[in-house]
């Protein structure tokens, strides 16, 4: 006759633990699925050395909230306001400087580290300072800046 003994619990607890300890590589969590797992590895060795039920269920509590706690307490760390969204009309009034003349007449300039088709109703040299006054669609509107 198959008796639930202490190493039946125990390989159950330990199977079980290893399930949510390695689940917790294929998920996008914070660590809750490897607290867990490590409760029923708790469970697994506090059953298998026989510790009364309600100490388990205490030291599996105490296990799970320490993981949670540690874990939660280095993935929320405040990393300063979040960023602001990128448009092109967020570019106006920028300085930038031309850094190329395309053979169609229109320039390359580069705006903070990025290279942006311009069009200016004066003539500009390489190297010249601009400002943005405008984008149309995907290019700079830009005037030399004085």
């Amino acid at each position: 006759m198959f008796s639930w003994g202490r190493e039946v619990w125990s390989l159950l607890f330990l199977g079980i633990g290893a399930f949510f300890i390695a689940s917790e590589l294929g998920l996008p969590t914070n660590f809750e699925l490897f607290a867990i797992g490590s409760g029923f590895l708790s469970l697994s060795v506090m059953t298998y050395f026989g510790v009364p039920w309600p100490i388990q269920v205490v030291v599996f509590i105490v296990v799970v909230a320490t993981i949670i706690a540690i874990a939660y307490r280095f993935s929320n760390r405040d990393e300063g306001p979040p960023p602001t969204a990128f448009t092109p009309l967020s570019l106006k009034g920028r300085r930038g400087r031309v850094v190329a003349k395309t053979e169609d007449g229109a320039y390359i300039v580069k705006v903070d580290g990025e290279e942006w088709r311009a069009e200016s109703d004066e003539p500009l040299s390489v190297g010249d300072e601009v400002v943005v006054i405008d984008v149309v669609g995907v290019r700079l509107k830009v005037i030399k800046r004085r």
